[in-house]
This record gives structure tokens, C-alpha cells and sequence, in this order.
């Protein structure tokens, strides 16, 4: 009984470490090319990421996409901290991680970054970066938080002998 246990147990963290709950922050351009990420041409669903979350607290990835005022800051740091641990956190675009090339109306305002504020695990660099980039984001952030092969490359591996 104990054997069955451990490897249901075994089979929940793997499936675990390769299926993200993601909860998105986006504004701008990018947020058109991480909506395509997750349309039928695309389909990051096949890389287990499931639909976005009602609320952060149910989600352990968080992707976050176009410019930051302080306001946006603010919600940012506040989400991060309701979201399940351990979290990810993939930044995508030129403003989120270089700060923003457009006038944000604010004064005495600053250039923010996604990673002055959280940790940062996987950047996408590009204005905006194409979906293709993104779902490569997700595979890095995967092979990142289990080293080895894909579920991809396991299936190519089983199907080749």
C-alpha cells in the first residue's frame, strides 16, 4: 500500500512541476500576443498551461507583460504575494524589462522593471515578442523547474524504437 502511495505521490509533484495555473498582468501589445499564445494556432494548453485562474491565489505562474507606473507596481508586488508557492515568473516584452519607452502621464515618474520588483525566472525580450517566443519561455521555465527531458522528447524517444 505504501508503494502505491509513494508513487501517486511521485506522479502528483511531476505533474505538478509541468502544469502552471497562470495569472496574467498584461497591457499594451503584448497583451494580443499572449492572448494568441493561448489561442488554437498556438495552443500552450499542450504545454500545461490551463486556463487563467479566477483569483492569484489558485495560480503558481505569473506572467506579466507590457509597461509598469506605480500604480501597476503596486498590484504587481500585491498579486505576487497571493499567489500559491512555489511561484514562477515569466516578464515578456521590452517595457517589462527594460522599463517603458512611452510617456506613462505621471509625474517625477521612473523607469520600472519587473525585476526591481519580483523575482524575475524566464524574460521574453522583443516589442512585442511573437507567440512562438512565449510558449519557448514556458518550455525554459519547465526545464528550469525539472531538469531532463520534456514530455515532448519522452514521447519522441518511446515512439522511435
Amino acid at each position: 500500500m505504501s508503494w502505491l502511495t509513494s508513487r501517486y505521490e511521485t506522479i502528483v509533484r511531476r505533474l505538478e512541476n509541468k502544469h502552471h495555473f497562470p495569472w496574467i498582468l498584461a497591457t499594451g501589445c503584448c497583451s494580443h500576443e499572449l492572448h494568441n499564445a493561448g489561442l488554437a494556432t498556438y495552443d500552450w494548453q499542450r504545454l500545461g498551461v490551463d486556463d487563467v485562474a479566477e483569483d492569484p491565489t489558485q495560480c503558481n505562474l505569473l506572467i506579466l507583460a507590457g509597461w509598469i507606473n506605480t500604480a501597476r507596481a503596486d498590484e504587481i508586488r500585491k498579486v505576487y504575494e497571493q499567489m500559491r508557492k512555489p511561484t514562477s515568473v515569466i516578464a515578456v516584452g521590452a517595457c517589462m524589462l527594460s522599463g517603458s519607452p512611452y510617456d506613462t502621464f505621471e509625474t517625477n515618474s521612473k523607469v520600472i522593471r519587473a525585476a526591481d520588483l519580483i523575482p524575475v525566472d524566464i524574460s521574453v525580450p522583443g516589442c512585442p515578442p511573437r507567440p512562438e517566443a512565449i510558449l519557448s519561455a514556458v518550455i525554459e521555465l519547465q526545464k528550469k523547474l525539472k531538469p531532463g527531458p520534456t514530455a515532448v522528447e519522452v514521447l519522441y524517444e518511446a515512439l522511435k524504437d
